[in-house]
């Protein structure tokens, strides 16, 4: 393994249990707008698929799990609400029903399903090379061992509600403890290996996720948009649709990738589009003074994206679900 190889490893190990350093390489004129990410090369997780995204904006690689149209009907086993890059240079994204690993040739390697109406909708790569998923009908994250789904370590994590609006998204952090956004409950939750429960905060609207950042506080997503924990789990800063308003409409803060600056590069998901347009923004980036530096437009898509229409009010949604680091070609 060259000095490359171990590089991208760590980052990508870092990936997984939440925590993101990665240099902003955007130019100054990029800074108000456009294809280019401070990301540089990225993958996109939608909700019908994967795409990996050059610096230049364009995309060189695309995977879709189901036909053109699935996306759109309700409930169906393929919705993508969770997705990252591994080490090994596959990828790794969670839907209603499994969890799949796929290599750069689109070959299933792996896979753990499930039966209606159970959900599994989120899992995270570990350190020892396992997949911890949650698993909406046992009311747990299972630590499972990649390529057999045996089980390894079951960590209870009760919550009210269907097997549907139990859950949203999992993140695990350095620490080894778990974050669990409980949708029916508006609560985001940390949890031990055990299962007993370390930290619990209540949010105004549905929870996404909460992911540990770098200096130990813990960001959450929802509808509501954005709040900051310190250690103590105590509110000590937002990002909402009213200070996003003068850029652009705040719909849903969906995945969150953190820069080495610390500004973080946020999903604007769409799901369930109200109002046309509204979605013109689908990635952008803030710091802790809430100066949004840079966005991604919905126009960035319009040449690669597969993006569906939305039947019951004809709108497009783009459903992005979060951008991650790839190394630069070579």
């Amino acid at each position: 393994m060259n000095a490359f190889q171990r590089s991208f490893l760590a980052i990508s190990c870092l990936a997984a249990i939440g925590i993101f350093a990665v240099q902003s390489i955007a130019a100054p004129d990029e800074r108000n707008g456009g294809a280019a990410s401070p990301l540089g090369r990225f993958l996109l997780v939608a909700s019908e698929g994967l795409y990996v995204v050059e610096a230049d904006g364009r995309s060189s690689w695309a995977y879709h799990p189901a036909p053109l149209g699935q996306q759109v009907r309700g409930m169906e086993d393929d919705i993508i609400y969770d997705g990252c890059p591994l080490p090994n240079g596959h990828y790794l994204f969670s839907t209603h029903r499994y969890i799949r690993e796929i290599d750069k040739d689109k070959r299933t390697i792996w896979e753990y399903r499930l039966v209606a109406p159970a959900e599994v909708k989120s899992g995270v790569p570990l350190p020892n090379g396992g997949v911890a998923v949650l698993n909406s009908q046992e009311q747990a994250v299972l630590e499972l061992e990649s390529g057999t789904s045996k089980v390894l370590r079951r960590i209870p994590v009760p919550a009210k509600g269907t097997d549907h609006t139990r859950y949203m998204l999992m993140r695990r952090t350095p620490e080894g403890t778990y974050l669990v956004a409980l949708r029916e409950e508006q609560r985001v939750v940390e949890v031990n290996p055990s299962g007993k429960l370390l930290h619990s905060f209540s949010v105004p609207a549905m929870p996404v996720m909460a992911q540990r950042l770098s200096d130990g506080s813990t960001i959450a997503t929802g509808r509501f948009g954005m709040l900051k924990l310190d250690t103590d789990w105590k509110d000590v800063w937002s990002f909402t649709a009213s200070d996003a308003i003068a850029r652009f409409p705040l719909l849903i803060s969906w995945g969150v990738t953190e820069l080495s600056d610390h500004r973080l590069i946020t999903a604007n998901s769409d799901w369930h589009l109200a109002k046309k347009d509204d979605n013109r923004v689908q990635l952008f980036a803030v710091d802790s003074g809430k100066n949004v530096s840079w966005t991604l437009p919905s126009q960035a898509y319009h040449p690669w994206k597969r993006s569906e229409v939305e039947p019951r009010t004809g709108f497009t949604e783009h459903r992005t679900v979060a951008a991650w680091p790839l190394p630069p070609t070579r």
